[in-house]
């Protein structure tokens, strides 16, 4: 009985000190719902020769939406981390020349080297984890650095070859005639070579302007390239997004900071 006693206090005692322990943990975080606009898309490791020129840009509609929370460590630094739901698009035509390309036209596929130009749409929506160190400059401003890891819920990327040619299999290949209309032209669809997961560096800065709200900017960079590692069919890609948005702080935590603004 005296054993049992004993067992049911200490299980009392780990208890309580777990919430004790969860309620400060707790009590320490803050947390923001945010929301934002991106702007950017999906870029050449290198704008080399083979990228003559733009003729259109259309970033689309690219947003932001957000639960994230920081942890102090220290009365300037904190570690920060949440969940974000993003949508990325773009559509971009360009001049290019020398461009490896994979294409079919009609029933036949056909890859080698293309002059002309090159219609490129994709949109993604990512589920995504920041983990980022946080450094407080004053009761205002702070600054975040770190990494994200992201997983695609949803991947298109898709387009055509047009008003050009392409040599097939080397730059001195049978030539063959590109037009501008659907069976003229090459089309091409890689959204099976797309990567689920994505991964990359996170860089931003938060100001403070109320107790509650806020403005951030961010800038994310994928090193993980936009396509399989055995994907070869156009060029490498990452995504690209600078970001700028608002927040709203859900709980607040009691630091020096939240003093002066209250």
């Amino acid at each position: 009985m005296i054993k049992i006693k004993n067992i049911v206090i200490t299980a009392l005692l780990a208890l309580s000190t777990t919430t004790v322990a969860s309620a400060s943990v707790l009590d320490s975080l803050r947390l923001d719902a945010r929301l934002g606009y991106a702007l950017g898309g999906t870029v050449p490791t290198h704008m080399g020769n083979e990228i003559r020129g733009i003729n259109k840009f259309i970033p689309g509609f690219n947003f932001i939406v957000a639960a994230e929370g920081s942890y102090p460590l220290s009365d300037r630094w904190a570690i920060h981390s949440g969940l974000r739901y993003e949508l990325g698009s773009m559509d971009v035509d360009s001049r290019v020349k020398n461009y490896d390309i994979e294409v079919v036209r009609g029933d036949e596929s056909l890859k080698g080297i293309f002059n002309g130009n090159v219609r490129i749409k994709t949109t993604q929506r990512r589920i995504t984890l920041p983990i980022q160190a946080q450094f407080y400059l004053d009761e205002h401003w702070s600054l975040r650095a770190g990494i994200f890891m992201g997983w695609l819920a949803s991947r298109k990327f898709w387009g055509w070859a047009y008003d050009g040619y392409l040599r097939e299999g080397t730059p001195v290949g049978p030539k063959i005639e590109m037009g501008t209309e659907p069976g003229d032209r090459g089309d091409f669809d890689f959204d099976k070579n797309m990567r689920h997961m994505q991964w990359g560096i996170d860089v931003g800065a938060d100001w403070r302007f109320s107790r509650r709200w806020g403005a951030f900017v961010e800038l994310t960079y994928g090193l993980s390239g936009l396509f399989k590692s055995n994907f070869h069919s156009v060029q490498t890609l990452r995504p690209l997004y600078g970001s700028l948005g608002i927040t709203y702080s859900i709980h607040l935590k009691k630091r020096h900071h939240d003093k002066k603004t209250d």
